[in-house]
């Protein structure tokens, strides 16, 4: 169970500290005034972008918990201990990569369309994310463990 924790935890600050370099990335690009390619907000493409990302995220964070909830109460079934972390790493793994690619994609969209609505996407993706976080006492919680399988 540690190291199926540990795993997931691993993946867990891997997205953060991807989704910090993005943002000191876009933070320095804006304030060393350096000229990339900006997206209008109003424009097409802008609004392409926007919506599209504000789709990706507002479907992908329920779901992936919805699928997520679904397949731990098929999980609480199997016999095999092995089986059931295996299981719930590779799902958890493939949550938190769902969610955080939308925070991260919405951090770069600040820099290249200087978008508030950017900003709440993002901040919609850390609380996903925060609710995705990887605890002990939610794992067994999730996969109904008894005392002698942790």
């Amino acid at each position: 169970m540690e190291n199926t924790l540990r795993t997931i935890n691993g993946v867990y600050y891997s997205i953060m500290m991807l989704a910090v370099l993005s943002a000191v990335i876009v933070f320095t690009l804006t304030f060393m005034n350096i000229s990339t390619l900006n997206i209008a907000e109003n424009s097409p493409v802008g609004r392409t972008f926007s919506s599209l990302l504000i789709i990706y995220i507002l479907i992908s964070i329920p779901l992936s918990m919805w699928l997520f909830y679904k397949n731990t109460k098929k999980w609480q079934q199997l016999p095999d201990k092995f089986t059931k972390f295996n299981a719930y790493k590779k799902a958890s793994i493939i949550r938190l990569w769902i969610v955080g690619v939308g925070l991260i994609a919405s951090v770069v969209l600040v820099y290249f369309m200087r978008s508030n609505n950017m900003m709440y996407c993002a901040l919609i993706s850390i609380i996903g994310l925060y609710f995705c976080k990887p605890t002990a006492n939610k794992m067994i919680k999730e996969l109904d463990l008894d005392e002698e399988d942790i």
